[in-house]
This record gives C-alpha cells, sequence and structure tokens, in this order.
C-alpha cells in the first residue's frame, strides 16, 4: 500500500505540470475546470479500463499464432495494438465535448488541450501500474525518471493530435472533410505511439540503438506542440485585432482595444483596472471574438448572435470598471 501512495502522490506533480504547461497554449478564452477534470479522469480511468480488456482479448489470437514471449507477438501487441486502441479512446474524450458541448469547443487549440488533458490522465493511471510493479526502489527511480520525466509528455502529445483534427473539423461544413481531418489526427496519433512502442520494445534487440529513435521521435513531437504553442497566440492576436475592431468605441475604449489586442495587461492596470478584472475583460474579449468568428463561419448554431449580444455588454461593463 506504500507504495502505491507513494507512486500516486509522486506522479501527481508531473501530471498537474504537464497539464497546466498545455492548458497555457489557450491563453485568454480559458476552458471550464469542470471539463478538464472530465477529460481527465476519462482517460484515467474509462480509456485505461477499456485498453486493457481490448488488449488483453487481441492478445489471445496473437499468442496463439505466433506464440507466447515472441519478439514478434511483443512487437505487434506494443506497436499495433496498443496505439490503436488507446489513441481512439483517449481521443473519445476530445468527441465527447465536439458532440455534446460544441460551445466550448473553439477549434485546433481547444483540441489539443482537451486532447492532451485526457492523454495525461491515461499516462498518470498507466505509470502507477508499471511503477508499482517494479521489484526494487532502485528499478521505481530509474522507471520513474524515464516515464515521468523524458517521455513524461508523450501520452498527451499523442492524443493532442487528435484533438487537432477534431478542431480542424470544427469549421467545415463539409461531412467527407470532417472525418478526413479527425482521421488524419487519429493516424497521426497511431503513427507516433506506433514508432515510439516500436523503438522501445527493439531496445534489447539493437543494442540500445532504437531509444535513439524514440527520442527522435519525441523531440519532433514536443517541437511540434511549442512551434503551435506560438502560433496559437499569433491567431489569438490577430483574431481579437479583428474582431473586437467595430467594438470600438461604442463597447469598449481605444486604449482597451489596443491593450488587449497587445496583451498588455499592465497598460489595462495603469487605467485603474484589478487583476481580476483584467483577466475578466481578456475572457470576456476572447469569447467574443471567437463568437464573431463562429457566426461567421457556421452561422447561429446554438444561438451566436444573442451569446455576441450578451458578450458586448459585458464587454461594455468590464471596459468601465475601475478600481
Amino acid at each position: 500500500m506504500e507504495r502505491y501512495i507513494i507512486t500516486a502522490i509522486a506522479l501527481a506533480i508531473p501530471a498537474y505540470f504537464y497539464t497546466w504547461l498545455v492548458r497555457t497554449i489557450d491563453r485568454f478564452e480559458k476552458e471550464p475546470v469542470l471539463y478538464l477534470i472530465a477529460a481527465f479522469l476519462w482517460g484515467a480511468v474509462p480509456a485505461v479500463v477499456f485498453a486493457l480488456v481490448l488488449q488483453l482479448v487481441f492478445s489471445v489470437p496473437v499468442n496463439q499464432i505466433f506464440g507466447q514471449e515472441t519478439l514478434q507477438g511483443q512487437l505487434i501487441e506494443a506497436a499495433v495494438s496498443a496505439p490503436v486502441t488507446e489513441e481512439i479512446l483517449k481521443g473519445m474524450a476530445v468527441a465527447i465535448v465536439y458532440l455534446r458541448h460544441r460551445r466550448e469547443f473553439d477549434g485546433w487549440v481547444d483540441g489539443i488541450v482537451y486532447g492532451a488533458t485526457a492523454g495525461f490522465g491515461f499516462a498518470y493511471v498507466e505509470n502507477i501500474i508499471y511503477l508499482t510493479s517494479t521489484q526494487t526502489w532502485q528499478d521505481w527511480g530509474a522507471l520513474f525518471f524515464l516515464r515521468a520525466i523524458v517521455f513524461g509528455g508523450m501520452h498527451g502529445f499523442w492524443s493532442a493530435l487528435v484533438g487537432i483534427g477534431f478542431g480542424f473539423a470544427r469549421y467545415s461544413s463539409d461531412p467527407l472533410k470532417k472525418v478526413l481531418a479527425i482521421a488524419c489526427g487519429l493516424m497521426a496519433a497511431i503513427s507516433g505511439h506506433l514508432i515510439h512502442n516500436g523503438a522501445i520494445t527493439l531496445i534489447e534487440k539493437t543494442s540500445g540503438l532504437t531509444l535513439i529513435v524514440a527520442l527522435f521521435n519525441y523531440a519532433a513531437l514536443g517541437l511540434l506542440m511549442v512551434v503551435l504553442w506560438f502560433v496559437a497566440g499569433y491567431v489569438e492576436h490577430q483574431r481579437l485585432r479583428t474582431y473586437l475592431r467595430e467594438e470600438v468605441p461604442d463597447f469598449i475604449s481605444p486604449e482597451c482595444y489596443e491593450a488587449l489586442c497587445k496583451h498588455r495587461s499592465d497598460t489595462l492596470a495603469a487605467l485603474g483596472m484589478s487583476l481580476y478584472q483584467r483577466r475578466a475583460l481578456f475572457q470576456v474579449a476572447a469569447e467574443l471574438a471567437q463568437k464573431k468568428l463562429q457566426l461567421s463561419k457556421m452561422g447561429e448554431e446554438e444561438g451566436n448572435s444573442r451569446q455576441i449580444a450578451h458578450l458586448r455588454q459585458e464587454l461594455r461593463r468590464l471596459g468601465r470598471q475601475r478600481i
């Protein structure tokens, strides 16, 4: 029991860090915390349980064909069964938000946040299973370093690719393009997962050379996430500048408009706004810009015009508040 408690607490730290880190890609319009908790729990419980069951079922014919404990069988289970089942199951968290809470799913940035959060939930429980299976604390420490530190973001980054696919599908009116976008995101996640698991499985056979492949694969994915972090910031600023321009001066002052577009919180502070007011203003401004984008691309959907009218009044109220 002691090992389980220590492991759960130790793994909670990197899990929280990675979840917090990926949330920073959504700079202004933060996703509801309850939805993120639900995504994390989906990855941690149903996705893990169903993945274990499906992989156990899949292992039966694999063992019958290739024999138990053979390299071919291990490679198929690790590089085919695990990536396919796990990425589909983790991606279901994004699918649920996409289908049932469309108003909270605004594009590929939200896809990254929800997908990665589900992935980190999955990794948290999977790592507990692996670490509590070690025989010594020395083995525990080595495995913790590899799974939670070196490759700590891998599950989240893979399922973020699925989320990106759903994000691109969000603003397409063509059903075929929607399916293709989601399928491409899923295949990208499965491919990255397949390369990693295949490389790790072949480490002993290749005298450790395939570890380089796994590290390169992970580094490339991490670099992609860093690039997307910067791209998301640029896109967000451009959206604010484009869709808030017509709100000046009726709903927001020119000074507030420039401060929002340049993300100058200090300018808003100089105008007499508290930290809470500044955060609320950024949130409402980002939501308004996003709803106007949705209206231009998808029409009314679930009452976009009504929500825009409400957000405009909130923008005016917050923009006029002072300490």
